[in-house]
C-alpha cells in the first residue's frame, strides 16, 4: 500500500513556503524548487525501500537541511544558483538568485568528468570544506587558510592527486597568487578515492569573467561571500548540480 503521507527530510516536512505561492515570485524560481523538491523526493524512496538511487545523488542528501541548488541546461556553459534551508520547518529560498558559469564544455554526469575536458560534473556533493585567504569561521565546516606554499594538484600521475598539498610540487596549481582561489567551497568530486585522471580540482570559487571557466562553478565574489554567511555544517549542506531540458 502506498503511503499518502508528506515525505519528511531531517524530521520536518518538505512544503512549500508561503513566499513560493505569491505572484511576486518570478517561474525561474518556481521551476528551481519544483527540481529540487523532485529529486529529494526520488532520494528519499530509493533510502524507504532500502536500495541506492541509480544516479549520482548521494544517499545523505535526503538528510539535508541546506541545499546549493545549481540548475543548467545540456550544452550551455551558464546556469543559475538557488541556496535554499530549512527555516522554521519549511524550505526557503536564502540568497537571491544568481548566474554561475561551468566549464567551456557544459555540464556531463559526474562518472564521464575527464582530467582536461572542461566539463563540470553534475551530480550531489555533500559540502565539507571551504578555503580562503582571510581568516574565517563557518559554523561545523572545515575552513582552511591558505598560505603562500599552498598547491593544489591536478597532475594524474601525482601520489598527491586532486589534493591540497602544503608545499611546492612539480606541475602542481599554486593556490596563493590567484584571485579564482582567494576564496572557494570544494566540490567534493573524486576525491575520496581519487581516481587518477577523473578530474580535479572543481570548486565554487570567484569568477568576475563573462566566459566559462575550465571545469569549475564560478560565481561573482560577493555573491559567494553571501552564501557563506548562512553556511551551517550542522544543518548538513549539499551542492546539487542538475542538468535539466527547459524543452522537456
Amino acid at each position: 500500500m502506498v503511503s499518502n503521507r508528506i515525505p519528511q527530510f531531517s524530521g520536518v516536512s518538505l512544503k512549500i513556503s508561503t513566499d513560493f505561492l505569491k505572484f511576486h515570485r518570478s517561474f525561474p524560481q518556481i521551476r528551481s524548487f519544483c527540481a529540487l523538491f523532485s529529486v529529494l523526493i526520488f532520494v528519499f524512496l530509493a533510502n524507504e525501500v532500502g536500495s541506492e538511487p541509480q544516479t549520482s545523488f548521494h544517499s545523505g542528501l535526503y538528510q539535508s537541511e541546506q541545499i546549493l541548488l545549481i540548475l543548467g541546461e545540456p550544452g550551455e556553459t551558464q546556469g543559475e544558483l538557488h541556496l535554499y534551508g530549512v527555516e522554521e520547518g519549511e524550505w526557503k529560498l536564502l540568497t537571491p538568485v544568481v548566474t554561475v558559469w561551468f566549464g567551456r564544455s557544459g555540464l556531463i554526469p559526474a562518472d564521464e568528468k575527464r582530467e582536461g575536458d572542461g566539463f563540470t560534473p553534475y551530480g550531489s556533493y555533500p559540502i565539507r570544506r571551504i578555503l580562503g585567504k582571510e581568516k574565517k569561521s563557518i559554523p561545523k565546516l572545515e575552513y582552511t587558510q591558505i598560505q603562500k606554499n599552498d598547491y593544489w594538484s591536478d597532475v594524474p600521475s601525482s601520489k598527491h592527486y586532486n589534493q591540497l598539498i602544503r608545499k611546492k610540487e612539480k606541475g602542481a596549481t599554486p593556490l596563493w597568487n590567484s584571485s579564482i582561489y582567494q576564496l572557494f567551497i570544494v566540490i567534493e568530486h573524486n576525491t575520496n578515492p581519487s581516481i587518477p585522471g577523473h578530474g580535479s580540482m572543481i570548486f565554487i570559487h570567484p569568477w568576475e569573467e563573462t566566459k566559462p571557466t575550465s571545469g569549475c562553478v564560478g560565481v561573482k565574489l560577493v555573491d559567494l561571500q553571501a552564501i557563506l554567511q548562512h553556511l551551517d555544517g550542522s544543518k548538513n549542506p549539499f551542492i546539487l548540480i542538475i542538468a535539466s531540458d527547459e524543452n522537456n
